[in-house]
Formats: structure tokens, sequence, C-alpha cells
């Protein structure tokens, strides 16, 4: 059992994984980049638009990098409805 876990591939967890796996429910036409890297954002586009967006600690809550004081909150979901309407998408399933 030992070799087996070994070979698993590490399951990220956090607030922007959480958000990338919401953007992937419920706006799927998005073309969402998970983090890279610790420090980066979650990448998002959609017909030439594109933004990135951060969790910031200290306001427990997502926010746009592209735009200074930009806050989307703190609810994966709600933040990947927001996303999806601010680039001007289809809502996803609901």
């Amino acid at each position: 059992m030992g070799a087996l876990m070994a070979e698993l591939p590490r399951v990220r967890r956090g607030p922007l994984e959480s958000l990338y796996a919401a953007l992937r429910r419920r706006a799927p036409q998005v073309a969402a980049a998970r983090p890279a890297r610790d420090g980066d954002g979650v990448r998002v586009a959609y017909r030439g638009q594109t933004a990135t967006v951060v969790w910031d600690d200290d306001l427990d809550a997502y926010v746009w990098d592209s735009e200074p004081g930009g806050q989307i909150g703190p609810d994966a979901e709600k933040a990947a409805e927001l996303i999806a309407w601010t680039l001007a998408t289809p809502a996803g399933p609901r």
C-alpha cells in the first residue's frame, strides 16, 4: 500500500483550488488556469478578456489582482458566478 500511495499525485487544497473547481462547475466556458506556484492567482479568460483572481489573507476574500481594491468575496461558488458575470459569459449550471 505504501508504494501505491507514493504514486498518487499530491492534492492541493486551499481557496484558489476551491475557486478553480467552482469555475469548472459554474462557468465551464471560462478558461481558467490553476496557480502555477504559491502566491500566484487563478488566471481566467473569456473571448479576449483576461484577469487574475487571488486570495487576500488579510480580507479572507477573493480579489481581482488586476483591479486594486476589487473585492469579490469569500465564497468560491459565488465568486465563480461573479467572475463569469464580469467576463460577460452565460452562467453555468445552477
